[in-house]
């Protein structure tokens, strides 16, 4: 079967914004917004810095002054500073301490919140992108703007490979720092496991250089704490993997009255399958249709021999058949892009082939099975979903965990959802011709579904998809170690510098 045959690509359902995935969101409460238009002198900043200081009069502000999800347009920054190396960015922050200028930081800007943008100075680190590959130690050093589109272009190239999530837009620091879930999750891990070392321009303005033994606790915070909290990142050196040489991608597809089924089967198959096997499931509801589409998919990283036995397996613990059935042997590379909704790495270039795409989102973490109480509320959510006005799609995606997840324990890093069966991403997204409808509906939708889902999930949440609406957002991301990053916060930035509507704050 060819590839053609396969569910929208996940870069279509998440490239509007994806949490926190790809940005350093850091908003300073130093100084109030109105400060901002206090005289601030901006041309000292730009004679500090080798990279180009933005304003809404110079030439070019439009395509630097906001982040992917055109929702968010209307927030305008007094400056954004494009950062070229570790010097620019504690330029910008001893600037913004000096002045009392709020700023946010910025990498991949996928915010569903929209805080990888704000009214003052954008410290925008997109420039700061190079990659180094070491072959014979298998790791990657990477600048703090680096795409996963350009990561993966340049592991692949040497045969070597490391996990992410699919959206090719996406920044590679904020999905370390929050967890970075994805296709190979289950054989390789988190993103965030990988992270050897990092550079960090810390509330000092100092250049750090963290790993296991050199600033151990922001070793471990920067291991799915989050993005924004503790300083700036500004190069991460990450372990790889050796890459397949190829890879065997499966869609199924089922009626929507076989979701009791479909989930069923699918908590079955994360809990027990060998690691190797990936599965998600991603719903679909579009009104103009009045259906809700449903898709099992996922990657075999196996011998080929065994990829149907694999399926067969899916298949059996779902006890449906499916209505379509396609398994497509490809090489490792081209089930990237497949991932990516990209035709080449060529064809995957941010701000020219890559649409932006309003919407909303937030999450769950789920670590036991949906009892069928809770199914039958998931699928009203659904179903719910058809009835928002001006939507293009409404739904939900959950992506399988376990397998390596849970070889790294909560005493090693800061990501705290270790022995979750999977994640569950609530979205809704409109049209990118009307990037300016109200988004409330979008919100009420998403957040209703996540609340209304939480007596059977629990309150847990992903912080790359970094939720307004969620109140205990400390214990939501971080259950068992939120007091230990808060320790941190106090040993890295006492007086708060690093802070906004949800960072960690000091103990």
């Amino acid at each position: 079967m060819n590839s053609s045959s396969h569910p929208i690509s996940r870069r279509t359902v998440l490239s509007a914004g994806a949490g926190t995935a790809g940005l350093l969101v850091t908003t300073s409460t130093v100084g109030a917004t109105s400060a901002v238009a206090a005289g601030i002198p901006w041309p000292k900043l730009r004679k500090s810095l080798v990279g180009t200081l933005y304003q809404p009069s110079t030439s070019a502000y439009a395509q630097v002054a906001h982040g992917t999800n055109p929702r968010y347009d209307g927030i305008n920054p007094k400056a954004v500073a494009r950062c070229v190396s570790t010097g620019d960015v504690a330029a910008c922050i001893a600037f913004a301490r000096r002045y009392a200028v709020p700023f946010t930081v910025r990498s991949g800007g996928h915010a569903a919140s929209g805080w990888s943008t704000g009214t003052g100075l954008v410290i925008d680190t997109t420039l700061m992108n190079a990659i180094t590959i070491d072959g014979a130690a298998r790791t990657a050093t990477i600048g703090a703007g680096a795409r996963l589109i350009d990561v993966h272009r340049a592991t692949t190239d040497q045969s070597l490979a490391l996990p992410t999530g699919t959206c090719p837009d996406v920044g590679i620091s904020g999905l370390t720092m929050g967890g970075g879930i994805g296709p190979m999750t289950r054989l390789w891990g988190l993103t965030c496991d990988r992270l050897v070392a990092a550079t960090v321009v810390t509330a000092d303005g100092k250049s750090q250089l963290v790993n296991p033994t050199r600033f151990a606790g922001l070793y471990f915070a920067l291991r799915g704490g989050g993005g924004g909290s503790f300083g700036v990142l500004t190069s991460l050196t990450m372990s790889l993997d050796t890459m397949p040489a190829a890879i065997d991608s499966y869609s199924l597809s089922y009626p929507f009255s076989a979701t009791p089924s479909v989930l069923k089967g699918f908590q079955s198959i994360v809990a027990t399958a060998d690691r190797r096997f990936g599965v998600e499931v991603q719903f679909r509801a579009v009104r103009s249709s009045g259906k809700i589409n449903v898709t099992v998919r996922g990657d075999w990283a196996g011998p080929q021999s065994d990829v149907a036995a694999q399926v067969d397996a899916l298949v059996t613990a779902i006890g449906v058949a499916p209505t379509t059935r396609s398994i497509l042997h490809q090489s490792f590379v081209s089930s990237v892009l497949d991932h990516a909704g990209c035709g080449s790495f060529g064809s995957c270039v941010p701000g020219a082939d890559i649409t932006r795409v309003p919407g909303s989102a937030t999450s769950s973490m789920v670590s036991t099975p949906l009892t069928d109480a809770g199914i039958a509320v998931f699928m009203q959510q659904l179903r719910n979903g058809l009835t928002v006005p001006g939507q293009t799609y409404t739904g939900a995606t959950l992506d399988g965990m376990r397998g390596a997840v849970s070889d790294t324990t909560t005493s090693d890093s800061a990501f705290a959802h270790r022995d979750a069966l999977f994640m569950v991403h609530y979205l809704a997204r409109w049209s990118p011709n009307t990037p300016a409808l109200d988004p409330r509906p979008f919100d009420q939708y998403v957040s209703g579904f996540r609340n209304a889902m939480t007596p059977y999930v629990g309150p847990s949440a992903y912080v790359n998809y970094q939720d307004p609406l969620i109140a205990d957002y400390g214990n939501a991301y971080w259950p068992g170690t939120f007091d230990r990053l808060r320790a941190v916060k106090t040993n890295v930035d006492p007086t708060d510098l690093f802070h906004f509507a949800q960072s960690v704050p000091p103990a």
